[in-house]
């Protein structure tokens, strides 16, 4: 018998995660798979990675790298550049300048895909997006995902990326998505993760949704650079931490429509923060991510 804890998708969200290792820590599980995205979207990172290097440096641990790493690593590589205060790429600078070079050797010590196989278990693969690329979405019932599922060396995938928790089988092969620790969709917000039990024949899956303190990450995010480098974004992502209700795209991509319709032109990341503004109002969200009440024609 084993038990193994997956986390994924944290996000800089060390009030969930903290909160997820100690519900597990406290049904005796010392074996935990790491799936990526440690970083990026909340505010001090820093006390994230110290969290992982704790559970690295106490369990057994199996990490991996997802696509918010490589996108660090490879803005490290490249002479940095690009990205600029501005809710388009302002956390993703904020989360740069807050790391240290430890944490830069870790992210590029990881490798991008895994395989477990121990005496007495069944074996599983896992991946942040699918096994040959961090930025793959694995959805169910899609070509992609089938694809992937035919040419598995095990029975199992563990893989993040999409946040959307839950498990698909194709053809007597399953992929396992924990959901994402750090900006859960659904579920009221509730971080999310899995248990896997395996027996020596099978892995089980077993979902958590776990409630935690999110007033103390909202409360760093006031306190942090992280609304002043990216003020919509910001505030969209604390809206999904407060809600379980992912609006990050929908926001982004109207305010890059925004900036067309009025400019004839847009560029990532060069959308002024007045197209964010009017997207964040259309989608009701104020700049602590708060719900706009919305008048009714008799209160008006």
């Amino acid at each position: 018998m084993m038990d193994v804890a997956v986390f994924s998708d944290i996000h800089g969200n060390h009030s969930a995660l903290q909160a997820s290792i100690d519900y597990a820590v406290g049904k005796g599980i010392t074996n935990f798979v790491l799936l990526g995205d440690y970083v990026t979207d909340c505010p001090n990172p820093q006390k994230t990675m110290e969290l992982i290097y704790v559970l690295k440096q106490y369990f057994n641990t199996y990490i991996i790298r997802g696509n918010r790493e490589e996108y660090l690593l490879n803005y490290k590589k490249t002479g940095e550049g690009r990205w600029k205060k501005g809710s388009a790429s302002g956390s993703l600078l904020y989360t740069y300048e807050n790391l240290t070079d430890k944490d830069f050797n870790f992210f590029d010590s990881l490798p991008n895909y895994g395989i477990f196989q121990k005496k007495g278990l069944p074996g599983f693969e896992y991946c942040h997006g699918s096994p040959t690329n961090t930025s793959e979405l694995l959805f169910k019932e899609k070509r992609n995902t089938k694809k992937v599922l035919t040419h598995l060396k095990t029975g199992m995938l563990l893989h993040g990326h999409n946040h959307i928790q839950g498990s698909y089988t194709y053809r007597g092969k399953k992929a396992v998505n924990p959901g994402s620790i750090g900006i859960p969709w659904g579920y009221d917000g509730k971080t999310q993760f899995s248990i896997i039990h395996g027996d020596g024949k099978f892995w089980e899956e077993e979902y958590v949704q776990l409630e935690y303190n999110r007033k103390e990450i909202i409360r760093e995010f006031k306190a942090s650079d992280l609304c002043t480098y990216a003020p919509a974004w910001a505030a969209v992502t604390m809206h999904t931490i407060r809600t379980g209700v992912d609006l990050n795209q929908t926001v982004l991509l109207r305010a890059m429509r925004l900036c067309e319709q009025e400019r004839g032109y847009v560029k990532w990341p060069d959308i002024p923060e007045k197209y964010w503004a009017i997207a964040l109002k259309e989608n009701n969200i104020d700049l602590y991510g708060k719900e706009i009440p919305i008048l009714k024609k008799e209160d008006a």
